[in-house]
């Protein structure tokens, strides 16, 4: 019995010694080869040797479309990338003014504008805040750094978060 045990636990160990980690594929220089292990960790399926050095010849020849537009280019950077090289942050708004507002079941606030949107936000708001945002208010609405919107008033710099209903 003792025999069986050890062999078991010998294995494991030998096991988990021998495994990629997060780690080891992290401090790979090589893009290609980095990418090919993290593929490994989540498939279990690595490219060969071949396949890379194939890839990495295709890449060095400048075989890959270089017919990138300076929008997808920078596409990604964080705002002080951009920053730091010079790039000019654009970021979509829409100006209107409030035409009317109601309180959902839930507690949330919806906003219908002057173009007709309908948005709503995206959590219950406090009476502060929302004497912000009253009928014929000023108002842009603009693209949040991780996704979603900002309702920002004019005169007082407020913003909320909010999704587009209609």
């Amino acid at each position: 019995m003792k025999k069986y045990f050890l062999a078991i636990f010998t294995f494991c160990f030998f096991q988990l010694n021998a495994e990629v980690k997060l780690e080891d594929c992290a401090s790979i220089k090589s893009d290609i080869k980095r990418l090919a292990c993290y593929d490994y960790l989540t498939t279990g399926v690595s490219k060969t040797s071949d396949e890379l050095k194939e890839i990495e010849s295709k890449n060095a020849s400048g075989a890959v479309s270089k017919n990138i537009s300076n929008e997808e280019a920078n596409f990604g950077l964080s705002n002080k990338q951009k920053k730091e090289a010079d790039i000019k942050i654009n970021k979509t708004q829409l100006k209107s003014i409030i035409s009317s507002s109601s309180k959902t079941v839930g507690g949330k606030t919806r906003f219908r504008l002057e173009n007709d949107q309908l948005w709503e936000s995206q959590s219950v708001l406090s009476s502060i805040k929302l004497n912000n945002f009253r009928v014929k208010n000023n108002i842009i609405i603009e693209e949040a750094n991780m996704g979603g919107f900002w309702m920002i008033n004019t005169s007082s710099n407020v913003k909320i978060k909010v999704k587009r209903i209609s």
